[in-house]
């Protein structure tokens, strides 16, 4: 809350900002009046209260000037803490750092796969060709009905991911982005744990026309899964949360959501996977 400095004190020039050791801003402020009405007022700051603009209670001095007179000098940091005040406040962050990089996520190539028979691979062919215990008729690529019946693949989608197959293809190498987003708190944040594990998007800045954010614009090609938020404490004291989101160009999917919601969205199944006749799909 606010701290309103007592009718008869005057708001003096002589103030100054600068850095702590550990980096943090500080910032005083000071009032000249009668003592006795600066010393009652100091009894009430609390580390709660905001005394300028975004400038809040840490600490403070009063001392004796010429002959009833007083000076109350306010020592402020940015941020309040919320350990020991009246009236704690949420706590923001020193510091807010995003960053964006890539990791590397092996895709098997089954997911070629797809469900029209004539533009994409059947899955349902390959792996019944792959269990042809006969080798001549696999390397004609053919299998077994269970009928006793014999199937050749004509299909050319299927036929060309066999071809990569035969040549020992198992997995392909795709480059998924991360962002990850560190901020810096004098105190213990206020939340963490949101979300994980479910599709989420980043809050990421947004730039303006002028300077254009490359941060938003690859935020805005993917869908995202968040995978990552820890807190720690550091040796100054100070902590950070870290959050991570894991991104899956909306290219990748018809519908544009390739992070499929029924294992990763807010109603995702439960496990066990309990089926409900005509809710679940």
């Amino acid at each position: 809350m606010a701290w309103n400095a007592p009718e008869t004190a005057t708001r003096q020039y002589d103030e100054s900002k600068g850095r702590t050791e550990s980096g943090d801003k500080t910032h005083t402020v000071a009032f000249k009046g009668p003592y006795t009405d600066l010393e009652t007022a100091a009894d009430t700051l609390d580390e709660s209260d905001e005394i300028d603009t975004g400038w809040f209670y840490a600490s403070h001095d009063l001392r004796h000037v010429r002959g009833t007179l007083g000076i109350l000098t306010i020592n402020c940091v940015r941020h309040p803490s919320s350990g020991g005040g009246q009236n704690p406040r949420v706590a923001e962050p020193l510091e807010d750092l995003w960053e964006l990089q890539t990791v590397r996520n092996d895709v098997s190539v089954m997911a070629y796969c797809g469900p029209s028979p004539g533009a994409n691979p059947q899955r349902s062919l390959i792996e019944a060709w792959m269990k042809e215990p006969d080798g001549t008729l696999a390397s004609a690529y053919k299998f077994r009905k269970p009928d006793g019946s014999i199937y050749e693949i004509v299909e050319e989608a299927t036929l060309a991911l066999i071809a990569k197959i035969k040549k020992g293809v198992e997995a392909v190498i795709r480059f998924y982005p991360i962002v990850t987003r560190t901020r810096t708190y004098a105190e213990m944040p206020p939340a963490c744990m949101e979300n994980l594990g479910f599709i989420d998007t980043p809050p990421a800045p947004a730039g303006t026309a002028k300077h254009p954010s490359g941060l938003a614009t690859a935020v805005a090609a993917h869908q995202w899964l968040k995978c990552k938020d820890d807190v720690r404490k550091l040796s100054n004291s100070k902590y950070t949360r870290t959050e991570a989101w894991m991104g899956i160009a909306k290219s990748d999917d018809n519908g544009g959501n390739p992070w499929d919601a029924d294992l990763y969205g807010n109603n995702r199944w439960p496990m066990p996977y309990v089926h409900v006749a005509g809710g679940n799909n």
